[in-house]
């Protein structure tokens, strides 16, 4: 199978025109042209805070993005701008919901499709307390993807990379022996606290797939996982060193190609 990753597109309605249109239209191309059995939204699809509480304002710039897709079908996960100082994630599933090709769930799920075994989970906006700025996949959530995907070798989908990440890294760059592949720009941005997620779930997982640092494209194997970061997919997020991108996943070899768009 394969699948479209779409990380960080930050539709909203703050951007300026010459940055707007031409990155919808960029998006709607990618996925006309390159073939892909399912897409995956990696969170931030809309940037909340520029769309505030205005319901009707907010579909129109998740209609603009999901509208995309046409008849692909697509899931979604929650990032932490989309729904900060917006409306509620369940209103955003309302929107999703009207997509006869939304394979979405909920803010955690499980789909099994061509043989796989795809885990999406909700990363979370920030985190309630101190001791971390961005929030945490709590045990409960943990403990209830062990029994979902016991058994097998699933592949995980969610916003915010895992804390582990920051075993390997110092700054913007891999420790001196670490393999990887892709660039490494930004300093990854995990949550403080390490709630054991990759620890728990990794006899399950064959590898896992994040948005958030949009700068980043790196993969590496980390406890037996294959750990694929997605660079962000729209114009709108920050200026890149390099043009926003999307990557095609091979879910049998788990091998990815990244294409600009």
């Amino acid at each position: 199978m394969k699948i479209m990753l779409i990380a960080d597109v930050h539709n909203n309605p703050e951007v300026e025109k010459e940055k707007h249109d031409p990155s919808i239209e960029k998006l709607k191309k990618i996925i006309d042209t390159v073939p892909a059995d399912l897409i995956v939204f990696l969170g931030d699809t809309v940037y909340g805070p520029a769309v505030k509480k205005d319901f009707a304002l907010y579909r129109k710039f998740s209609r603009e993005v999901y509208d995309c897709t046409k008849s692909v079908p697509f899931a979604t996960v929650f990032g932490n701008h989309d729904d900060e100082d917006s409306i509620s994630k369940d209103e955003i599933l309302s929107i999703i919901a009207e997509y006869p090709n939304a394979l979405t769930n909920g803010r955690n799920y499980v789909l099994k499709i061509d043989g796989e075994t795809l885990l999406f989970i909700d990363s979370g906006s920030y985190y309630e307390g101190e001791g971390s700025c961005y929030d945490t996949v709590k045990p409960g959530i943990i403990e209830w993807a062990k029994g979902e995907i016991s058994g097998t070798k699933a592949i995980l989908f969610q916003h915010i990379i895992v804390p582990d990440i920051l075993s390997l890294v110092t700054g913007e760059a891999f420790n001196d022996g670490v393999e990887y592949t892709g660039e490494i720009k930004e300093s990854p941005c995990p949550p403080d606290i390490n709630t054991g997620e990759l620890r728990e779930l990794s006899p399950y997982l064959k590898a896992a797939v994040f948005g958030h640092d949009h700068e980043n494209s790196f993969e590496v194997e980390l406890m037996g996982v294959k750990l694929i970061q997605c660079a962000g997919a729209g114009l709108q997020s920050y200026e890149y060193p390099q043009p926003p991108s999307v990557k095609i996943l091979d879910t049998k070899t788990l091998e990815t190609r990244r294409i600009p768009i």
